[in-house]
């Protein structure tokens, strides 16, 4: 088959025998050809002498026809033995007693033996050993087995067996062993293909394929190729996993998981990833085969061939179903602990504002009632004053009337009362004196109108509304305030401008109404006093501190509108300005309850408004609203 000497000797002897012919078929046409009587002896003996010279001839060019032959096969059995020695594989030639008759350089290399070394050694047994069957024993989804093919006349044998390698590792080959013929006798032409690496790799996948079977994480592989991705490889995990088997999975798309409450934003994440041909992960509720759901934490990887051309996607899932609900469970359980929480802040802030208003109202009670008792106490021994000056003033009047007449009848009195009128100054004392009972008149009236004040701002009497002179409640604040009005060697006084309107009588609780003035005036106080420590006296001067109070009537409802020319306040300030407990004063001088409660005053006990307008620099005012009469009793 592969050595064509009995052909080409064939054609050799088939060539040889062509000038014997050439010369029986002359004789025989000059035998049996017949010949004119007329044709003289000379003539048939040049015919003769022709006749040689012909065959001559011909002798000739088969002779160069032959050496051509030889030169062909000697050309044919060179390009062939070439071909032999420069193949790949290793390739041997054994004689019919298993001996070595001839090794390429392939097979050279393969033993690591020159081919001295192996000629006549023997092949079967010495040089190669049948590998043993665990050696074979692979996984046939991954190797294909190996088996015998036979060919039309001739045996061939393909098996696997183990090269003895002269000092290296023994290698294991592909064997393919064919009949063929050698120096005129039956032979074996063996061909030897080293996959000593490719077993190592078939080996490696196969462990990878234990391992993948092994592991409780669910492995997919998708073909990158197909528009579909259909799955053409899963691991026994992502069967347990989803409940179907093999035969179900492969060709199919993950897509046959989904529900119809599956996250499409999950979803695009995927097909977004499968176009631009990277990896992701995401988070998605899937479907098992009996319909019961499962939370899938499925990512994917690109994998590339050596060119970078995209082949395969691999698809990892694990199931963290009980992850998911300890995660839902720890979420509602905090979701419960905040909203408990909140609950417990909010009645703790409750309690806390609840507390400081009783505090605050216990306070403006005792301080009212401890204003009403000194004004009732001031008030019995100022008008008993009040009443006896009347009295005295009219009995200084006699008095002086007498005297007055006593010196007109008695111009020359003796000369001691002559010397008491010198030394008592009786004309300053005639002058001065009515002047100091005027003066004295003046205070007492002053001090009933302070006791006044002071009444009007302490009634507790609230139980109900009633109509009150809501400019009586602002003037007895002010007045009770006054002693922060006045100025003094550093700061300038306060000037108050009132703009009152014609105020009805207004139904309202009288004491918690002026608590919303003193809180509202003493805010405004504070805030011209902390102006007025960053400016100069001459700052001050020529704009002084004040506070500007209007009343008016709008509709069926009062306006009072109290407003300073003070540094003005935040916008952030004044969003959080009516908040329980927030104040801008320092630790210590302020609870952040003062505006609070006037809040809960003016809009829940008397079903007004309170508005707070500021602009930095230009100061701020505060705008009460409140209904002239109400219709039913509110909260008290």
């Amino acid at each position: 088959m592969f050595f064509q000497e009995a052909d080409s000797e064939k054609k050799l002897s088939n060539i040889s025998s062509r000038p014997k012919q050439t010369a029986n078929n002359l004789t025989d046409r000059t035998n049996y050809q017949e010949m004119p009587q007329n044709i003289t002896e000379n003539s048939t003996q040049t015919n003769i002498s022709e006749a040689y010279s012909l065959s001559l001839c011909e002798m000739q060019q088969m002779q160069r026809a032959i050496e051509q032959l030889k030169q062909d096969l000697k050309a044919s059995e060179s390009r062939f033995r070439n071909a032999i020695e420069k193949n790949a594989d290793g390739m041997a030639i054994v004689n019919k007693f298993g001996l070595v008759s001839f090794v390429n350089q392939s097979a050279e290399a393969l033993f690591n033996c020159t081919a001295e070394e192996l000629l006549g050694q023997e092949f079967f047994g010495g040089l190669l050993v049948e590998c043993s069957a665990c050696d074979l024993e692979m996984n046939a989804d991954i190797i294909p087995q190996i088996g015998k093919v036979a060919t039309a006349g001739i045996r061939v044998v393909q098996t696997e067996v183990k090269v003895i390698r002269k000092q290296q590792e023994n290698a294991v080959v592909e064997m393919r062993l064919v009949e063929t013929e050698w120096e005129g006798e039956m032979a074996y032409l063996a061909t030897l293909r080293d996959i000593t690496d490719r077993k190592r790799a078939e080996e490696i996948l196969w462990l990878y394929d234990r391992a993948m079977a092994a592991t409780s994480t669910g492995v997919t592989i998708s073909d990158a190729t197909n528009p579909e991705h259909p799955i053409i490889y899963c691991n026994p995990a992502f069967e347990n996993m989803t409940g179907y088997r093999r035969p179900e999975i492969l060709g199919k798309n993950c897509r046959f998981l989904y529900g119809s409450d599956t996250d499409p934003a999950a979803v695009e994440i995927i097909r977004q990833a499968l176009q631009t041909e990277s990896e992701c992960k995401v988070i998605l509720k899937n479907y098992r085969k009996d319909g019961t759901a499962f939370w899938n934490c499925f990512s994917i990887s690109p994998v590339r061939d050596r060119t970078g051309k995209l082949t395969h996607f691999i698809g990892v899932q694990r199931d963290i179903t009980d992850r998911k609900k300890a995660e839902e469970a720890l979420q509602n359980s905090e979701a419960q602990s905040r909203e408990q929480a909140a609950k417990l802040a909010a009645a703790i802030d409750e309690l806390k504002a609840t507390h400081s208003q009783l505090v605050q109202s216990e306070k403006m009670s005792s301080l009212g009632l401890l204003i009403a008792g000194v004004a009732h106490e001031i008030n019995n021994p100022v008008s008993f004053i009040h009443g006896n000056l009347a009295h005295l003033k009219n009995y200084t009047r006699d008095l002086f009337n007498y005297l007055e007449l006593y010196q007109q009848h008695y111009p020359n009195p003796v000369a001691e009362i002559q010397q008491k009128i010198e030394e008592n100054e009786l004309d300053f004392l005639v002058e001065d004196f009515p002047k100091i009972v005027s003066s004295m008149s003046v205070g007492i009236e002053r001090i009933c109108q302070i006791v006044q004040s002071l009444q009007n701002f302490s009634r507790h009497d609230d139980s109900q509304m009633k109509p009150v002179n809501l400019h009586e409640g602002i003037d007895s604040t002010l007045l009770i305030l006054n002693h922060r009005l006045k100025g003094n060697g550093e700061m300038r006084p306060i000037e108050i401008v009132k703009k009152y309107g014609n105020l009805p009588p207004v139904e309202c609780f009288a004491g918690p109404l002026n608590q919303v003035f003193m809180n509202i005036l003493s805010n405004a106080i504070d805030a011209l006093g902390d102006g007025n420590s960053q400016r100069s006296f001459q700052e001050m001067r020529e704009n002084p501190s004040q506070i500007k109070i209007c009343t008016e009537v709008t509709e069926n409802f009062v306006e009072i509108k109290i407003a300073d020319n003070g540094p003005g306040i935040t916008e952030e300030v004044k969003q959080r300005i009516f908040d329980t407990f927030f104040t801008t004063k320092p630790v210590g001088k302020g609870t952040g309850m003062g505006l609070s409660i006037s809040y809960q005053i003016i809009v829940e006990r008397h079903n007004g408004e309170l508005y707070c307008t500021s602009e930095l620099g230009k100061g701020t005012e505060f705008m009460l609203k409140m209904p002239i009469a109400h219709s039913c009793s509110y909260p008290q």
